[in-house]
């Protein structure tokens, strides 16, 4: 006895229709494509926050070592023309400078300080604040 369905094609107990061969391919490209697309959406989302992570960890180190600076500077005895004052050591990489105005207020002995954080030659951080002589 020989049995023939027309219009399905019999194979391993699953019926399938004539009309959905080669569904299953385009099936599996469609959900490559879906995935593929969310795949590179996560790693460029990974790639921007790694990105921002280092830019605010190069200006969290920027402001300590400003506001390091200043600190030191304002402890220290009080110099007329601000050649005493040290500068704190810097991490690898980045530079301090340090700039005292006293011409501001010479007859009040209050000094103007400017301290400059860069880091691979690239400023990126100026803080000032003033000293007085106490």
């Amino acid at each position: 006895m020989n049995t023939r369905v027309s219009s399905n094609i019999i194979s391993r107990g699953n019926v399938h229709f004539n009309s959905e061969r080669g569904s299953g391919l385009v099936e599996l490209l469609v959900a490559v494509a879906i995935v593929g697309t969310a795949l590179a959406v996560f790693i460029a989302a990974l790639s921007t926050g790694s990105l921002s992570v280092a830019e605010m960890s190069q200006e969290t180190i920027s402001q300590r070592l400003a506001q390091s600076q200043i600190e030191q500077t304002k402890s220290a005895a009080y110099d007329a023309t601000g050649a005493s004052y040290t500068l704190v050591p810097a991490p690898s990489g980045y530079s301090i400078s340090l700039n005292v105005d006293s011409s501001i207020y010479a007859d009040n002995k209050i000094q103007k300080l400017t301290v400059t954080i860069s880091h691979d030659a690239q400023q990126v951080l100026v803080m000032e604040d003033y000293k007085v002589d106490r």
